[in-house]
């Protein structure tokens, strides 16, 4: 329930109840990194593109996911001068972290995609796949605030990932040697820590360097894979309270954050209807509108990948949060009003067959 851990989160904020003061938060704040991590792990352990579809799941994902982070960057970009004409962040920048942020659709990562049934598992597929490409764009976004966007920014992302390969490859080293569960399990804790501690020094994207780890991880296999997957999805649950209350605890409610967050609501929900029929031809799904109904629901990597930019120092970054926060209640309000919608329209079209 994202909308409703959020709504919780600004009720017991500083901005309602104050139960989570801005002291608990300062807190609080230095968890979240090792949560992103764990988030990005359990994508990275999840991702097979032959077992979630192949190719054409993949190129639909990315086609989706393209379309809906250019439709909300370019739409933000042009008209939130109107709204918000004081930027202290570059333009470009707040454009594409909403663009990314409106991206993603994926609540809970590490299923099997053999559960569903093979009706729906293109459905499936496209919504695990198309967290991929903002994941590794918000990280390239993060490396290009602090040195532009140039080539030293590539070069810096690259030489993280190298760092988080070698963190990755240690824990799996120690992993395969460990004698019982609980020493696995400490090792597992270390790992995310060390992941996501040094993301955060960095100043990096704690998701795409646990999303790096999670594929070295599944790409090495073995037991230390497993105790990886069975110990992120253990504690995944309630890290996703801890992000999606925290997040909600950090919203501002400003004129400004309300007029932006209902225009990336309209093009968000613009970009997935047009990208979900898009992503429904290349992946071969039956039916386009199923598949964009069921992305119209925001997940939490949009939240995530907010939290990261807040971390990151950025200017503006709580207004950029706020919006995010807004903006996702609004667009699981969207869904929610849908789902009905496209039920009864679904029953109209077979009656008629």
């Amino acid at each position: 329930p994202v909308a409703s851990l959020l709504l919780v989160g600004m009720a017991i904020g500083p901005q309602g109840l104050s139960l989570l003061s801005p002291r608990v938060l300062s807190f609080l704040d230095p968890a979240l990194p090792v949560a992103l991590a764990v988030l990005g792990a359990l994508v990275g352990l999840s991702v097979d593109v032959r077992a979630l579809g192949g190719r054409r799941a993949l190129g639909g994902a990315l086609v989706e996911s393209a379309l809906t982070t250019g439709l909300v960057a370019a739409g933000i970009a042009l008209l939130a001068p109107i709204v918000w004409p004081s930027t202290a962040a570059p333009l470009w920048v707040l454009a594409s972290g909403l663009g990314l942020c409106a991206a993603t659709s994926l609540t809970v990562p590490g299923g099997d995609p053999a559960e569903p049934p093979a009706r729906d598992r293109r459905v499936v597929a496209v919504d695990v796949l198309d967290v991929l490409a903002p994941i590794v764009m918000g990280g390239l976004l993060l490396g290009a605030i602090p040195h532009g966007a140039t080539l030293a920014a590539i070069t810096f992302v690259g030489q993280a990932v190298v760092i988080v390969v070698l963190l990755a490859a240690s824990a799996w080293l120690l992993l395969a040697r460990a004698t019982s569960d609980t020493e696995q399990r400490v090792f597992v804790f270390a790992a995310m820590l060390l992941v996501g501690g040094a993301a955060d020094y960095l100043l990096l994207s704690a998701l795409m360097s646990g999303l790096v780890a999670g594929v070295f991880w599944r790409l090495a296999g073995g037991p230390a894979e497993a105790s990886v997957r069975r110990d992120a999805r253990y504690v995944q649950h309630s890290l996703l309270v801890l992000v999606l209350v925290v997040a909600g605890a950090r919203t501002e409610f400003t004129t400004t954050a309300f007029a932006i967050a209902a225009i990336y609501v309209f093009l968000r929900t613009a970009g997935k209807l047009l990208g979900g029929w898009a992503a429904a031809r290349m992946a071969g799904t039956d039916g386009d509108r199923a598949l964009a109904g069921h992305l119209l629901s925001p997940g939490v990597f949009g939240i995530a990948f907010a939290l990261n930019l807040f971390r990151s120092g950025l200017p503006d970054a709580t207004t950029l949060l706020s919006i995010v926060v807004l903006g996702t209640v609004g667009a699981e309000l969207v869904a929610e009003i849908g789902r009905p919608l496209e039920a009864k329209s679904a029953e109209i079209v077979e009656a008629a067959d």
